[in-house]
């Protein structure tokens, strides 16, 4: 009978010490308390001067999508976009060498060589930077790792305003219709209705070249 009330005791002890060690806490809190440690500057500012840089060097030739993109969509997709969501929306990094046609007040308009000695006009940006574009085309952030999309798009407005403090301003003051500039950055695409004259480009890097 002793022993009996011996054990019955040492499992009230148990029961009670884990009571006291588990708490339950609502996903949802959880998540935004993580959310609230997330530097999402700290992170885009190492992306950017740590990982970026390689993957603009690796970017594709703009009139070498447009042949891949001719020849097998698929693949060309499959090999030179990326994308955090389902659907037709594709982002790619590539690079453009292009000879200024006119300079508006929100953005600069360029003759670039394609495919089969034709032109195109691409439209580089310079004024309304915003939406995933960069984040998506580099390819360097894993919506897995992030825990909402408040921090995805954190990240997105970061990049964005890189661009706007130290790729731009410099640029816009320099910059004169007929110069011919190398510029690397990220274009939206929809796989449904793929158009490239006049598509919009947003700068990552640009240069005037001699």
């Amino acid at each position: 009978m002793k022993r009996a009330v011996r054990y019955i005791l040492l499992l009230l002890v148990i029961a009670l010490v884990g009571y006291k060690s588990v708490y339950f806490q609502k996903l949802s809190e959880r998540k935004n308390k993580t959310a609230g440690n997330f530097d999402a500057a700290a992170f885009a500012k190492k992306l950017w001067e740590t990982r970026l840089p390689a993957r603009l060097d690796s970017a594709i030739e703009l009139p070498a999508l447009i042949s891949a993109i001719g020849t097998n969509p698929t693949e060309a997709f499959a090999n030179y976009s990326n994308s955090m969501s389902i659907g037709n929306y594709r982002y790619s990094l590539v690079k453009v060498d292009g000879q200024v046609e006119s300079i508006g007040e929100d953005e600069i308009f360029l003759r670039v060589k394609a495919p089969g000695d034709t032109l195109i006009r691409v439209i580089m940006a310079t004024e309304y930077i915003y939406g995933n574009a960069v984040r998506d085309a580099s390819g360097l952030v894993n919506i897995k790792d992030f825990s909402g999309s408040d921090e995805l798009n954190n990240i997105s407005e970061e990049l964005n305003k890189e661009i706007r403090a130290h790729v731009l301003p410099a640029f816009k003051k320099l910059v004169k219709p007929g110069d011919r500039l190398a510029l690397e950055g990220a274009i939206e695409l929809n796989r449904e209705h793929i158009r490239f004259n006049e598509i919009e480009i947003i700068p990552l890097r640009v240069k005037i070249l001699p």
